[in-house]
């Protein structure tokens, strides 16, 4: 087996063995996901399978949601970003399979950022910024991640929402959700998907 092979195997691995520890407990950040969008009707929204889309016709408008920056100069606003393919991506710097996939999401987004597509970090219930800066600096993050510490822009997604971390919410030019990712995912489960999205019109 080759280095670069072994290399993706062992991650491979290690998403394996932490999403199973999360699964059981271990980074949960809340119940399941129940979309309370249709009035007195709740219904239970499933996540999207790894490399799958909503179908056009059934998705619906993301919430317009602000938070500060966690850099601490400016605001992440998701309506200024309409037009682009947007990766919203919900962390937290003790998610353990959270810093197996934050430089997967970074290859990601250095090779699709020219196409038109926006990465953004959502970290939430940290309440220290340091540890969460730490965490963005030790993983060599550059794009940019919003600061949500009580949970308001989690709280806007829960039709949408998974019941721990990581999950990661994929938002078409339309400002639509076209997929609800509740695991933990690879630069090859991610980026197939904004690629196809970026090249809708």
């Amino acid at each position: 087996m080759r280095r670069g092979e072994t290399g993706r195997v062992r991650r491979l691995l290690v998403l394996l063995v932490t999403a199973t520890l999360a699964s059981a407990g271990g980074c949960t950040g809340g119940t399941d996901a129940v979309d309370q969008t249709a009035g007195s009707e709740f219904r239970f929204v499933a996540g999207t399978g790894k490399g799958e889309l909503i179908p056009v016709a059934e998705r619906r408008a993301a919430p317009m949601v602000s938070a500060p920056l966690l850099s601490g100069s400016g605001t992440f606003d998701l309506a200024a970003l309409r037009g682009k393919v947007v990766v919203l991506n919900f962390w937290a710097h003790w998610c353990g399979p959270c810093r197996v996939e934050s430089p997967e999401f970074q290859a990601a987004y250095l090779a699709t950022r020219a196409s038109g597509v926006e990465f953004v970090g959502v970290n939430t219930q940290d309440p220290d910024p340091d540890e969460a800066r730490g965490f963005v600096a030790r993983n060599k993050i550059t794009f940019p991640n919003a600061y949500d510490p009580s949970g308001k822009v989690t709280l806007r997604f829960r039709g949408f929402r998974a019941n721990g971390f990581p999950y990661t919410i994929v938002i078409d030019r339309q400002g639509r959700v076209a997929a609800v990712y509740p695991t933990p995912l690879l630069r090859e489960d991610i980026e197939p998907v904004v690629t196809l999205l970026a090249a809708a019109r």
